[in-house]
């Protein structure tokens, strides 16, 4: 090993040493003094960001190894003995998705979505809705999971979400309603590159984080150096979150999109104009909304009160309180942040349980947890809430345009739209009245005043636009 490279692991080896020794100290006084509930709290923090350094490190220098050409290893062969089996291997996720859909063919269908950055792995969605392989006029809602590798709980979870949807919606009339009026859109493994090398490696402390980005470029892969944290990808204030040293496990990559992990996302959410969801992640039993430290988000009251609601719903494994709300980083390309920014959606990212791989009895009542916070999300997509189709006065065409509510915008977030296939929009909003200004390109803006939406009911609104009058001279020949 060349002596340049043997000092900078070594060093690297001793700084993480040194920020471990700092955190466990730290984490252990807090520990003693927890006689507060908010230092209960901070000292459950401070524990997760003990275990977010990245340990691997550690354990690869002190038996340095090159390891894992960029190949998939194979689906038939040893797996992780640091993974308890209850665990499902990437092939078996796969496996799961296919066999729900081919024992619910009328309301559930696999898509492809995209491709993996490094090993070109499909990504898989479930699409579950009453007409799931048709493009339907109805509201999407995404679920996802998985997007740092240690953490499959999100992708068990997403998948009890499909199970249960599935399997009553002849037999439960909210799952039907649900399924009838939405389409929900469930990707369990937004991260199947990361997911498999944790998996069918003996990684000693299985705590990779990132994908597999080549970041150097050698053909190689190497966990001291590659990878990228897919959660900080997205293209919104994507240049001031997560970080810019490819061996962080916070390394953003070398641009907002640039793994295509994450385009798949981009584009599923954009084509289906996505109106809510939540991206399911371990650990801290909390709901992280959009957002902190950055510009308030217009809807922040809607926000956190959505929240609040989801939350009481969710019980921590004491068995006594409930999930916390905290804010997410505005200041950090994040799903949610990204999300909410770009297309208003109302969306969150719910860490579930108290660590990335929990007991087998544990994992039941996790999962539970997270199964309520997805349908109190379904049942809220039907109340309180606008909808309606913007279409062209003269030709009855559907326009995609621009919703803006008097009050609720902001020039640092977009405004929601209507999608163009069929004119739709919808926006969520707290009970109340309301003006509503509905612009699109060449045509006359509409607005609309004492809007009122209710709290136990969808308010529909058909809006016809006038084209502008052409203002070319007219020809005098």
């Amino acid at each position: 090993m060349p002596a340049v490279n043997r000092s900078r692991r070594w060093f690297v080896f001793w700084a993480i040493s040194v920020q471990c020794l700092a955190i466990l100290i730290m984490m252990s006084w807090l520990q003693h003094r927890n006689k507060t509930r908010f230092l209960r709290r901070l000292s459950l923090q401070i524990q997760a960001i003990s275990d977010a350094i990245h340990w691997q490190r550690v354990i690869d220098w002190l038996g340095p190894r090159r390891a894992l050409a960029q190949s998939p290893a194979p689906a038939n062969g040893p797996r992780n003995r640091n993974i308890p089996d209850y665990y499902d291997r990437l092939e078996t996720f796969y496996d799961r998705m296919q066999r729900l859909a081919a024992r619910h063919p009328e309301v559930v269908h696999v898509q492809k979505i995209g491709e993996t950055t490094a090993l070109g792995l499909p990504i898989y969605a479930m699409k579950i809705s009453d007409h799931p392989q048709e493009e339907e006029d109805e509201s999407a809602v995404l679920f996802s999971g998985l997007h740092h590798a240690r953490e499959p709980v999100g992708a068990l979870v997403c998948m009890r979400i499909a199970e249960r949807l599935a399997t009553a919606y002849t037999s439960d009339p909210q799952i039907r309603r649900w399924i009838d009026n939405l389409e929900i859109w469930i990707v369990p493994v937004v991260n199947p590159d990361g997911y498999k090398f944790l998996m069918d490696h003996q990684v000693p402390f299985p705590w990779w984080r990132k994908n597999l980005r080549d970041n150097d470029g050698d053909g190689y892969f190497d966990p001291i150096i590659d990878g990228v944290d897919l959660n900080r990808n997205y293209n919104f204030n994507w240049e001031e979150g997560g970080e810019g040293n490819p061996a962080s496990w916070f390394y953003r990559g070398t641009r907002p999109f640039s793994e295509k992990e994450i385009v798949a996302i981009k584009e599923l959410a954009l084509r289906e104009n996505v109106v809510c969801g939540i991206s399911f992640h371990t650990y801290g039993e909390a709901i992280l909304y959009p957002w902190g430290n950055y510009y308030p988000p217009p809807d922040q009251k809607l926000i956190l009160r959505v929240a609040r609601e989801m939350a009481q719903r969710m019980t921590r494994l004491n068995g006594r309180d409930s999930y916390g709300v905290l804010p997410l980083n505005g200041r950090v390309g994040q799903s949610s942040v990204w999300l909410y920014g770009r297309l208003r959606s109302i969306d969150f990212i719910v860490e579930l349980g108290q660590e990335h791989f929990p007991q087998s009895h544990r994992v039941r009542r996790v999962l539970a947890e997270g199964v309520k916070a997805a349908f109190y999300l379904l049942e809220r997509a039907q109340r309180s809430a606008l909808w309606g189709h913007i279409r062209d006065e003269q030709t009855h065409q559907p326009l995609r345009a621009r919703v803006r509510v008097r009050g609720w915008e902001a020039r640092y977030v977009y405004p929601r739209v209507s999608e163009s296939r069929f004119g739709r929009f919808e926006r969520w909003l707290l009970p109340g009245k309301y003006t509503l200004k509905i612009e699109a390109e060449g045509y006359k803006t509409k607005t609309l005043k004492n809007i009122r939406i209710y709290r136990d009911k969808l308010t529909y609104l058909d809006v016809p636009l006038q084209r502008k009058q052409s203002s070319l001279p007219m020809s005098h020949h």
